[in-house]
């Protein structure tokens, strides 16, 4: 049961922190960077298909500089963790 849980976390989890992070930042872009992000038809399908992955990408191709690529990275272990983190918690709360 216990890994039943923790990989449904896992999934949902990842989808949704990633979804969320790729709203977060779209919607605080410039319009000249906004332009270059995903529209908002696909983030949710890109979320599903790469996961954390994704925001590698986002944030390399919207920024189009290292300093994007650094972004990206940090936000990708960001959600990692913060997607570990609760796969911990719940797999505590089903002992």
């Amino acid at each position: 049961m216990r890994e039943v849980v923790e990989l449904t976390v896992q999934l949902i989890g990842g989808v949704f922190v990633t979804w969320k992070l790729l709203r977060w930042d779209t919607a605080r872009l410039p319009p000249a960077q906004r332009a270059r992000a995903w529209p908002d038809s696909s983030i949710l399908s890109a979320a599903i298909a790469f996961a954390p992955l994704c925001l590698l990408v986002h944030f390399t191709r919207t920024r189009r500089s290292l300093l994007g690529f650094g972004l990206g990275l940090v936000a990708v272990i960001a959600a990692s963790l913060l997607v570990a983190l609760a796969t911990e918690l719940a797999a505590w709360l089903v002992g």
